[in-house]
């Protein structure tokens, strides 16, 4: 009986403090370290919302194994309102069909809250001396220089690991694969032009778009990114190559629907914001507002299902 009489306990003290909430700190989980793009994303809109609710939502960095580590965590929380997940492809989507095991189930353990971002692409760059300008061409000058060409990925990355191998079995370009565990070096060797191909987050390549030092080609995502309307997406030159990277704050299952619902409506406010557009587009993400936790559930699943078909299709091998 004592289980019993902790689970009603729970669930009434839970349901007590629903109709006040937020009385103290949210505790907004983030699955990487601080001074990430993901992090500062997650600072800036933590401290809007705070205003909104009126109450403190401060971050909690649970970084390392992939973002295991504060998924687990957050599942595990109690769901009482008080604790959030920040999360993005990597821990809802790309986890589950690259590990045989996780101690989390994206699809059990959460409860959808708010899009965050829909549109965060990677995207291909080439170096500036590559005699190519648009993805056809770099197709063409592949197939024409077998095994010269190679292309750097963060092997860390698993959205970007996919979306090169997506892109090289699709088209038959029969690129070389350079992988890198820092980010930073890859970026700068492509600059250098060591590696002439790079794909990677627009994040990323920024600072060499800016040097001019690399050139962008096209962005894997379903449309166009808004601050760069003149350039293509893959699935123009390829139909159906489609790796779109997502944004979303979860909570853990069975966190009372009206908490859900508030916290949905104080991120919508933030999103909606002048300056909410820019920052994302800063961090190469963009967005088409929180939706409704009901619409959001069925985006992740859907890219969830995707993921699936992904990993059947590239014979994705799970650790």
């Amino acid at each position: 009986m004592r289980p019993l009489i902790a689970t009603l306990v729970l669930l009434f003290s839970i349901g007590a403090h629903a109709d006040d909430w937020p009385n103290r700190p949210v505790r907004l989980i983030v699955p990487t370290g601080p001074g990430s793009a993901t992090d500062t994303m997650a600072r800036v809109m933590a401290n809007e919302v705070s205003r909104t609710v009126g109450a403190t939502v401060f971050v909690d960095n649970v970084a390392g194994a992939s973002g295991i580590l504060a998924h687990q965590t957050a599942a595990r929380a109690v769901p009482d309102g008080y604790t959030f997940l920040f999360t993005a492809t990597s821990g809802m989507a790309v986890n589950p069909v690259t590990f045989k095991k996780l101690p989390y189930d994206p699809a059990v353990d959460f409860v959808a809250v708010a899009m965050v971002s829909d549109l965060g692409p990677q995207m291909i760059s080439v170096h500036k001396d590559l005699p190519v300008k648009t993805l056809g061409e770099l197709i063409a000058y592949a197939k024409d220089n077998p095994g010269k060409v190679d292309y750097a990925v963060d092997a860390t990355a698993g959205a970007a690991v996919a979306s090169a191998r997506l892109l090289n079995d699709r088209s038959g370009a029969g690129m070389t694969k350079v992988p890198y565990k820092s980010a930073a070096q890859m970026g700068q060797d492509v600059a250098i032009g060591r590696v002439p191909v790079l794909i990677s987050s627009i994040a990323l390549a920024q600072t060499f778009l800016n040097a001019g030092s690399i050139r962008p080609i096209a962005v894997f995502s379903g449309r166009r990114f808004p601050t760069m309307p003149d350039m293509p997406t893959v699935s123009e030159t390829l139909p159906a190559v489609v790796i779109d990277g997502f944004f979303v704050v979860v909570a853990p299952a069975k966190t009372p629907p009206d908490t859900i619902n508030k916290f949905n409506a104080a991120i919508e406010e933030f999103l909606k914001t002048p300056d909410a557009p820019k920052r994302l587009a800063d961090i190469g993400l963009g967005t088409s507002g929180a939706g409704t936790p009901e619409s959001t559930a069925r985006y992740i699943a859907d890219q969830q299902a995707h993921w699936r078909e992904l990993a059947r299709e590239l014979k994705i091998e799970q650790q």
